[in-house]
């Protein structure tokens, strides 16, 4: 019996084994074959996220920054030379017009004027004297005109004399605050040499740089408002003095904004402020809409940019060609090839194409942010 029970155990197990491979194989067949149609309904359907073209007011005010200048500002010239005997002024004071903030030493110059002085008093008498002989006969009028001559000759060297004494003290050219001393108390001063400089801040210009879109919309003598830091709830009313013809080496051009400086809340020069400038162009519309989309939906090159579109069935996607204007941060205006709830893909491009299906993963989140925005 023993010689029989062993082939048929041998033969159980073989078969067993067998079974258990079939069913293996044929489990991991199955695996397989879904995980195959998983991923081709993967290749067959690209996850993008989406958003929406949206409508965005625009302000079409400029707004500029820039820093307060004084109004007017001059040096303060020595006209003669010497050593400074007396520098009266200090940074920061204010001084009338012809006040003396610097003198020179004169006291050569004070001699000279004493003895030309003294020259002048004989030429004088020697006048008076020919005068009468000459009315009396005893010279010729030749020789009193002589004389006379002398007397204007020494006058006019008196004269000299005096303007050099007066050259000998700097004086402020008008009324305003010492902004810098140049010089110190006996230093050597020379003709032509600045001495200090004097400001007038009761008028105040501001200066801002405008790119060549915004600076074609400002013009000279229009009213602006003006905004500080320092007093953030008051504006200030300017108006616009000079455009610059030419562009710097930016490409910007310099726009000068004039501005009284009010004696309760005083603005200093070198302060920055912000300069909102109404549009004058011709073309612009307050607060008008313009279509917006996401700066990352913009495909294709720079010449021919395109988008995805999630056609009405949600599930495709077209490749359209859009015009599209001026950036604003994360946004890019669209001009024509869109239309305001139009749906494109913002991330996922890299596979799509023309009809392709996509499955959108952020169905709840498809708004851009739609403050209004500034326009150049």
């Amino acid at each position: 019996m023993k010689k029989y029970t062993t082939p048929i155990i041998a033969i159980t197990v073989t078969a067993a084994i067998a079974v258990w491979i079939f069913f293996t194989l044929k489990t991991n067949k199955e695996t397989i074959n879904e995980n195959a149609a998983l991923t081709e309904e993967v290749i067959k359907s690209i996850p993008v996220h989406i958003v929406k073209v949206e409508e965005i007011k625009i302000d079409e005010n400029i707004n500029l920054t820039g820093t307060f200048e004084a109004e007017k500002e001059l040096g303060i010239i020595a006209e003669g030379q010497g050593r400074i005997t007396s520098l009266p002024i200090k940074e920061g004071q204010q001084v009338s017009k012809n006040q003396a903030v610097a003198k020179i030493d004169d006291t050569s110059i004070q001699a000279q004027l004493n003895s030309i002085r003294a020259t002048v008093a004989k030429a004088k008498k020697d006048v008076e004297r020919y005068e009468r002989l000459t009315k009396a006969g005893a010279i010729s009028q030749q020789q009193y005109e002589e004389v006379k001559l002398n007397y204007q000759s020494t006058q006019a060297n008196l004269t000299n004399v005096e303007q050099q004494l007066n050259y000998s003290t700097a004086r402020s050219p008008m009324a305003g605050i010492i902004k810098e001393i140049k010089v110190e108390e006996g230093s050597f001063a020379s003709a032509g040499m600045l001495i200090a400089t004097v400001v007038d801040i009761d008028k105040l210009k501001m200066v801002v740089k405008a790119d060549e879109q915004e600076v074609i919309k400002i013009q000279k003598g229009q009213s602006v408002e003006i905004t500080t830091e320092v007093y953030p709830n008051t504006i200030f009313e300017g108006k616009v003095t000079l455009i610059s013809v030419q562009a710097d080496a930016g490409r910007k051009y310099e726009v000068e904004i004039e501005l009284p400086n009010p004696k309760k809340m005083p603005l200093k020069p070198g302060m920055y402020g912000t300069v909102k400038i109404n549009s004058m162009d011709k073309n612009a519309t307050e607060n008008k809409a313009k279509l917006y989309v996401a700066r990352k939906t913009i495909v294709g090159s720079v010449q021919s940019p395109k988008v995805y579109v999630v056609n009405k069935d949600g599930k495709t996607v077209s490749y359209k060609t859009v015009q599209i204007g001026e950036a604003v941060g994360d946004k890019v205006e669209i001009l024509e090839g869109l239309d305001k709830g139009d749906v494109v893909v913002v991330s996922g491009q890299i596979n799509l194409s023309d009809g392709k299906e996509v499955s959108i993963i952020n169905q709840n989140n498809l708004t851009i942010d739609t403050k209004p925005i500034t326009s150049k």
